[in-house]
């Protein structure tokens, strides 16, 4: 909990001297005690109490809300969303949408866009993807492709799957591959076809069992020079003779070596997770290390 600012004063009654701590921002919610110390932990116990009655009031508001919301009652639903607005980013992002679409409210894009930043200030998912589409689209008059990305970036990284995507391809675009990919993983994993479109996922390792303990005795750093030697000795040259080629991107040993690769030239943009190309790659880094590898291909 947050620290708030106290006021501290001493009684006497004829129970003898005490004190009592006020918060400023909440007067009604005060602490006693027989020190200023005591009197400042009873206080914060019972704006504990506050809080979670409080929350308690607000979830029932926030469900009439969504009641009347359903029922096209839209005035007396932006009423109670804003009743409950407070703390419940939920709350924030309704008030938003209705101000997009002047359900129970004024349309106004503005007052939309105020709403999504109080509830982005909460790292609520749905509000920064929303912040990174006003800003790109100019939605408020206002186009910023730098605060676009970084609004992306953080709807991403709190779970907002076509935020992922979103963020990825940017990435992808500045070649950015290994940022790129990092965010393009995570979409794929999060079921997004656009992402599985782009991440080829190729993998043997329910088939492993036996360890390639001579390899996986070594540090990361000499692992990482034997797949690089591996790469440039054995693939460069079947790729480079279609025209392509190919990077290594991110490298993460453990007991499943992650290998994250980017296809470059005649072979860029190529979705190769069926086709004999990925199966050589494959094969290739089973060679080298064992069937206990995932390899990610962009």
């Amino acid at each position: 909990m947050r620290n708030y600012e106290l006021d501290y004063y001493g009684f006497s009654n004829e129970d003898g001297d005490g004190c009592m701590a006020v918060f400023v921002d909440f007067p009604d919610v005060k602490g006693v005690g027989d020190t200023y110390d005591e009197a400042r932990i009873d206080a914060y116990e019972q704006l504990d109490n506050y809080f979670k009655l409080k929350e308690k009031e607000m979830t029932v508001v926030f469900d009439r809300a969504i009641e009347k919301f359903e029922e096209k009652n839209y005035d007396e639903a932006y009423g109670l969303f804003e009743k409950s607005s407070e703390q419940n980013p939920k709350a924030m992002v309704n008030l938003a949408i209705m101000h997009m679409k002047g359900q129970g409210c004024k349309q106004s894009n503005a007052s939309a866009k105020k709403w999504f930043e109080l509830a982005a200030e909460h790292k609520h998912p749905q509000a920064l993807n929303s912040l990174a589409i006003f800003y790109e689209k100019g939605m408020d008059g206002v186009t910023d492709k730098e605060k676009s990305f970084e609004y992306y970036q953080k709807a991403a990284d709190v779970g907002h799957v076509d935020a992922q995507v979103k963020t990825g391809m940017l990435l992808r675009e500045s070649g950015k591959h290994a940022e790129a990919m990092k965010y393009l993983i995570a979409a794929a994993h999060n079921n997004n076809p656009q992402a599985q479109s782009i991440i080829t996922y190729v993998s043997n390792k329910e088939l492993g069992s036996k360890l390639n303990e001579p390899f996986r005795s070594f540090e990361e750093s000499k692992q990482r020079e034997l797949v690089l030697g591996m790469i440039e000795k054995n693939i460069m040259p079947t790729l480079a003779s279609d025209e392509g080629g190919i990077e290594l991107v991110n490298y993460v040993s453990g007991d499943t070596i992650n290998i994250w690769l980017n296809y470059q030239g005649a072979c860029s943009g190529c979705h190769l997770g069926s086709t004999s190309t990925a199966d050589m790659l494959l094969d290739n880094f089973e060679t080298l290390i064992d069937k206990n590898v995932v390899l990610y291909l962009m």
